[in-house]
Formats: C-alpha cells, structure tokens, sequence
C-alpha cells in the first residue's frame, strides 16, 4: 500500500482545518478495464527541438486541435530578451515548428519582443506561467500572466489571447489586445516578495458535442493575498470565445493561505472538475482536493480532500529540495487530472516520496458520480529513480497516458522523461524512455544576473489522441557562451 494511504489518518485533523469536509480514506477501486490490454512496449516516433535557440524557455503546456491532429501549439517561459511567454506551433505532427526567434512571443503583453531591435505591443516587463487550449471550431486559446516589478501600483494580471489560424498568428496587441482575466491590479503591493500576486493558471475548453456549454473557456488560478491571508483558488469563465470573461469566482473560502497548482477537467456532460493541492498551513501540497460544477462554472460544491501527502516533492530551494544530488527548481508535487469518457470516471495522477525515499507517480481514480471515493493509489510503471512533473491525458477510447520527469536511467542523478500508459483503467502501466539524453538540472537554468538559476520548470504537458500521445518538456540545448543558459522546449511523440 503506498505510503500516501498509511498516513492519511495521522492527518485528517489537519484537513478538518482546511475545508469544510474531512477527506475520506480512498476505497472503492476503479472499474474493470473496458480496453483491450496491450504488453508491447510503447514506441517513440519523434523527439524534436521545438525552440532551436539560444536562451532558456521552461513550463511546456501542450494543446491540439480538434480538427485537425496535425496541429499543435505549445508555450514557455522565454528568457530571450528579459521574460515573455514564447508560444510555437507545428502543423505537421510535431516535426517542425513556427521558430522561436524573431517573433515568437504573444504580442500585447511585454514591452519587447525576442528581438531587441523591435519594442512590444504591451506595457508590462515580464510575462509567464503559460497555458494553452483549442476550442471546438479549431480557436486556440494562450493564458499568460503579464507584471510590472518596478514602480506602483506594481500591476499583474492573467490574460487570455487567441488565434484562429491554428497558433501562427495571435491578437496583435494594437488594434485587438489579449482579454484580461483577472481583476486585481497591483494597489501598490502586488509582488512577489510579499506574497501577493495570481499565480500558475491553468485553461480548459468545453470540446464536448453534448455539452450545454460547449465552446465555453474555463481559466483557473490561485490568487495569493499575502502571506498571512487565504489565497482562494478562483475561476473565470467565457462563452464568447475569450473576447469577455465573467467576475473570478472562489472556490476555496477560509484562512487557509496555501492554494496551489489548480486545474479543470471536463465530461462529455459539461460538468467540471477542478483539483488543486493545499498544505493546510504549512509547507506545499499536504493534501490533493477536488471540487465540482454541473452549471458552468459558476457555482462549485465544497472541496473535498482525495488524498494525503506522505512527503510532498518540493523543489523550490532554497526554500525546500527534498530529493537528493545538487539543488535545482522543478515540477513539485501537484494534482494532474483527466476526465475518462469511456469509464466516467475522474483520473488523478500525483507524485509523492514514498517511504524509502524516492519519489514516485501515483495514480487514483473515483467515479464521477461519487467523488467522496476514491481508488487506492497505485504507483505508476515503477523505477529506481526519483520521478516529478507527472502529468496525465486520456485518450477517447480510455487509453491512459502519462509522463514525468525521471531520473531512473542513471543511477538517481541525471533527469531524463518517461511516457507510461494503461489499457486497462491503470491497474498496470507499460512504459518507456522518451528522451535521449540526460542532464543533471542543478548545472543548467535561466539567466540571473552574471550567472544561472537553475530552473527548469514548474509543469510539463502531454496530450493523448487514438492513436498515439504528444508531450513537451523542458531539456537541454547546445550552449552558448559561458552559461549553461540554453534550455530548450522538446516535442515527443508515442504510440502506445
């Protein structure tokens, strides 16, 4: 039984505190597999470099388009010229894409663009934590906040531009700008050294046929007050295709301060499920929640704890790194779900340092019907080293499809990526590595000052169509000068 389970009772006076339900231990194991069960390996197809440039990009969300499986968008934090958030597409399956440099940056936002020569379209002086989506007609959708650090009121806010031809092109920021989301403007304290800001959006698109509120879209975040206030996990949404948003609305109510890492899956039906992690108080993620809304987002049931942290992963140093080797920020623990049409169930995957030691992917489920129970969780496709950054995708014929960072392939010690998948509702997983070399992260990073920090990320992204997954991440590139400074955005796909 995974250490996640033996600690929850030892916890659950903690979680009383957190919300207004006390989590159930996780029981009911998911349904009988509906999929036939495969024991091939899974074969990689292709692995690119997306970005081919010289500076650090990091945070790899992935989206395609439905009408056509060809075409994919991906963005990044981008540190070609200060920070902006660097968005690039393919429409070829992933083997070539729309560079980087000059102009891959999403206009409207930052003052500058990749190319020093040529100033921006927006007023801010960084932009980040991207977030990416297609609609139903083909639209695609880019989530980006946009901040100001140098004089008051010390603006930030998250904005949502789009594109209609299939991420080549995005709203210019002169005569259409990106639609803010937010609402909070900075009033003289909006910064991050005093814990205020919004912070790691995430975007969803009701695709569903079915659905009342087909075409809707759904952004997600968590808006830090301060380091002494609640830090609500709050919603807007829009039915106009991203040119309106609705007023944000909480989720979360209560003192509780450490909101994080929020994200919404869809039924076919339009219901949406939205996880996030809290950690009741004191440090990052102690315990995984979910929330529900059967009306569109604009009301949300009260959240319920799903499952309890044994030793969160949190590579934030310095104020935390708890896996071994040299110091380097990534992929912490977080929640990443996906909606299984073909089960109706809700999937969840996690990574958690189990008991001796290493950190694992964990994987649990619940009907969507009754998300007071919960699958035991299971670990996903075991190995001998440390796994992070665990995201997760259903395929339409519920296929699973997961990826994590992973440093099993080299004694514990260089991070490389791996794809698992499960035919049968994640009852075993087959997998393989999908990356071909490498790297130690705490040797690479991003510009700071006359040196790097190294910091690769806090999210990957992977998306599964019928026949095969797509994922991004963050690697290495060839460097450039005397920094280590050349974090690439890589593309693989899979079949599984």
């Amino acid at each position: 039984m995974p250490s996640s389970v033996r600690v929850a009772l030892s916890v659950t006076a903690l979680v009383l505190v957190a919300c207004s339900e006390p989590p159930t231990p996780p029981a009911a194991p998911g349904a009988p597999s509906l999929a036939k069960v495969r024991s091939t390996t899974p074969q990689v197809q292709l692995v690119v470099d997306v970005s081919q440039d010289t500076t650090a990009q990091n945070e790899t969300p992935l989206a395609v388009n439905p009408l056509n499986p060809d075409n994919w968008v991906t963005g990044a934090n981008d540190w070609n010229f200060n920070d902006g958030c660097a968005v690039n597409a393919s429409f070829d399956g992933g083997r070539t894409w729309t560079p980087t440099l000059p102009n891959g940056f999403i206009p409207g936002l930052t003052e500058f663009t990749n190319d020093p020569a040529v100033p921006g379209t927006g007023i801010y002086e960084a932009a980040g934590d991207p977030a990416v989506a297609f609609g139903p007609d083909g639209t695609a959708y880019f989530a980006c906040q946009a901040f100001i650090f140098s004089q008051p009121p010390f603006p930030i806010a998250l904005f949502v531009s789009r594109s209609t031809d299939g991420g080549r092109t995005w709203l210019d920021g002169v005569r259409e700008k990106p639609v803010q989301v937010s609402q909070w403007n900075g009033n003289g304290k909006s910064r991050g050294d005093n814990g205020q800001f919004p912070d790691h959006e995430s975007i969803a698109v009701d695709v569903s046929s079915t659905s009342p509120f087909a075409g809707s879209v759904y952004v997600t975040w968590v808006q830090f007050n301060g380091f002494g206030g609640h830090s609500p996990v709050q919603v807007a949404f829009s039915r106009d295709g991203a040119r309106t948003f609705s007023t944000p609305i909480s989720v979360t109510k209560g003192p509780i301060r450490n909101n994080q890492d929020a994200r919404i899956a869809i039924a076919p039906d339009g219901t949406l499920f939205l996880t996030f992690d809290n950690g009741i108080q004191g440090g990052k993620g102690t315990a995984n929640y979910v929330s529900t809304s059967k009306d569109g987002g604009q009301t949300w049931s009260a959240p319920f704890a799903f499952s309890i942290y044994n030793n969160p992963v949190c590579l934030f140093p310095p104020f935390c790194f708890n896996i071994s080797g040299a110091p380097f920020r990534a992929p912490s623990s977080y929640p990443a779900p996906a909606f299984d049409p073909v089960r109706n169930r809700l999937e969840v995957i996690y990574t958690d340092i189990d008991v001796d030691g290493r950190a694992k992917a964990f994987f649990t489920s619940a009907p969507a019907g009754d998300l007071t129970h919960w699958s035991t969780p299971v670990t996903v496709a075991p190995g001998s080293g440390d796994r992070f950054g665990a995201e997760l995708s259903v395929a339409p014929n519920g296929r699973f499809d997961a990826m994590f960072d992973d440093r099993s392939y080299s004694g514990n010690t260089l991070v490389d990526v791996t794809y698992a998948t499960s035919d049968d509702g994640g009852a075993t997983w087959r997998s393989t590595r999908v990356s071909t070399a490498g790297f130690d992260p705490s040797l690479y990073g991003v510009p700071a000052g006359s040196g790097i920090r190294p910091f690769i990320g806090d999210y990957n992204g992977i998306v599964s169509l019928p026949d095969r997954a797509g994922m991004t991440w963050t690697g290495v590139g060839p460097t450039f000068g005397r920094l280590n400074t050349n974090l690439e955005i890589f593309f693989g796909s899979v079949t599984p």
